[in-house]
Order: C-alpha cells, then sequence, then structure tokens
C-alpha cells in the first residue's frame, strides 16, 4: 500500500500557489474560533487579524512539524529493534514517510509564512518519553497509537478548516499516510497483545494512558494568543483548557486512540 501510494512533495504539491496575503489561512464560514468572541480579538485591526492568523497558524503547523521530527526518529528506532522482518521492513518504510512530512511541513512554513515556533513542552515531555523507553513494543505503542492516532485527527481538523489549497493538499497527503500507519499499528499489536501476559498487558496499558495524560496539553499553543491578545501564557493556557469548543475537539482527537 506504502509502494501504490507513494508521493513526492516537490512534484505532486503545487508550491508556485501563494494564499493571498490579505486572507486568512483557516477558517470556517458561518463558524467563529473561540478566540473570536474575546474583546482583544474584536479590538484588532483587519491587519492585525490577519497576522494574528498567520502566527496562530504557523504556532500549530510547528507542533505538527516537531511531532513528525519525533515520529522520524522513533520509526528509525523501531526499524532496527523490532522482533519480527515485517514490522522492521513497516517501520523502515514508515521512516521514509515521516521524512517527507518533515519536509514539506518545514518547507512550507519557510516559504509560505516565514517564521517558525518553538516545540510545546508538553509534546516534548511525550517524544522523550517514548524515545527513551528501552521496549520496542512500547515505542511502537506510543508512536503507531498515540502519536500517529493524535496526529491524524489533528490533521484532520485543520485540513477542514483550511483555506489554502496548498495546505488543504499537502495535508491531503500526509492524513492518507498517518492512516495507513495507525492501521497498521492496531492490527499489529492486536495479535502481539495476544502473547502477553495479563500483568504485561496492564503495564502496557498504564504506558498508553501516561502518553494520553502528557499528551493532553500537546496542542495546547500560547504563544500567538500571548503577543496579540495581551495574554499571559498561563491565561491563554486556561482559555484553551476550559473552552467548550476546543473540549470536543480534545474528545475527537482522544476518540482516535484505539484502546489496545
Amino acid at each position: 500500500m506504502g509502494k501504490e501510494l507513494n508521493w513526492n512533495g516537490s512534484i505532486d504539491l503545487d508550491w508556485s500557489y501563494t494564499h493571498p496575503a490579505d486572507e486568512p489561512l483557516l477558517g470556517v464560514d458561518g463558524v467563529e474560533f473561540p478566540h473570536e468572541q474575546l474583546d482583544a480579538y474584536k479590538a484588532l485591526s483587519d491587519e492585525e487579524k490577519i497576522e494574528f492568523d498567520r502566527h496562530e497558524t504557523a504556532e500549530v503547523l510547528c507542533q505538527f512539524l516537531h511531532g513528525e521530527q519525533g515520529a522520524l526518529l522513533v520509526a528509525s528506532q523501531i526499524a532496527s529493534c523490532a522482533p519480527t522482518f515485517n514490522a522492521k521492513m513497516y517501520a523502515a518504510s514508515q521512516t521514509f514517510d515521516e521524512a517527507r512530512h518533515v519536509e514539506v511541513f518545514n518547507r512550507y512554513l519557510q516559504e509560505k509564512i516565514g517564521f517558525h515556533y518553538p516545540i510545546n513542552p508538553n509534546l516534548k515531555a511525550l517524544l522523550d518519553k517514548i524515545l527513551t523507553d528501552e521496549r520496542w513494543d512500547l515505542k511502537f505503542i506510543g508512536m503507531q497509537i498515540i502519536i500517529e492516532g493524535l496526529a491524524l485527527a489533528a490533521f484532520t481538523n485543520m485540513k477542514l478548516s483550511a483555506r489554502d489549497p496548498l495546505l488543504q493538499t499537502l495535508l491531503h497527503y500526509i492524513i492518507r499516510d498517518e492512516a495507513r500507519h495507525v492501521t497498521f499499528g492496531i492490527n499489529y499489536l492486536e495479535d502481539f497483545v495476544k502473547t502477553l501476559s495479563p500483568e504485561e498487558i496492564e503495564e502496557r496499558a498504564e504506558f498508553a494512558f501516561e502518553a494520553c495524560v502528557v499528551s493532553k496539553e500537546r496542542l495546547i499553543n500560547t504563544k500567538a494568543m500571548s503577543r496579540f491578545l495581551k495574554m499571559s501564557d498561563e491565561e491563554a493556557r486556561v482559555f484553551q483548557l476550559n473552552n467548550g469548543g476546543l473540549d470536543q475537539f480534545r474528545s475527537f482527537l482522544f476518540s482516535r486512540v484505539m484502546p489496545i
């Protein structure tokens, strides 16, 4: 499947297109984003609202980029330590996919937006947890179920609100790859779990739960809101955690993390 659906980020995406600078990159007709209800946002000029949109989009895309960089490292680890030939081959194929995702996210940020944001501390904690665990199957659970499952939901959500055709197409290809990764992970782990004792299953379920707890705030981004809406990082964090619309998104996000 990976060979049949292979794509080239330099050829299959129309990099000649640049979204108009005076139009937002994200938006849904007839729907307000939660921050658009804030007085501080309403007080911005039209130009400032567009600039805020660029920064907020960049902040989210940068977390996508950092997450894919982490997935690239984990996939390369699994390619060397997985116990079966099929798992090694798939991890090698996925390593190539993740490298392609890193390439296109980075190129879009560099050429179409022009700036980057650092990694979210919660995302870094999640990646560190998975990268430093010596057990191959916990790396596999962390990557295929947690990282890839949450990424699939987050990418799908952004694609639905993307107004830039280039960004929509870029996400379409990446979502197709991620769906394949998650499906392989679920199918492989279903068979593997049957070989474990109840105690070993409980240990892995606990690892997945702890990873989900760490992941809860991986997409809570505060820098753009702090800069444009005159909020502290903590105020921006609390606003996003307590917002009903974002609660629904997080519920959707974690519903994609299939029980093992």
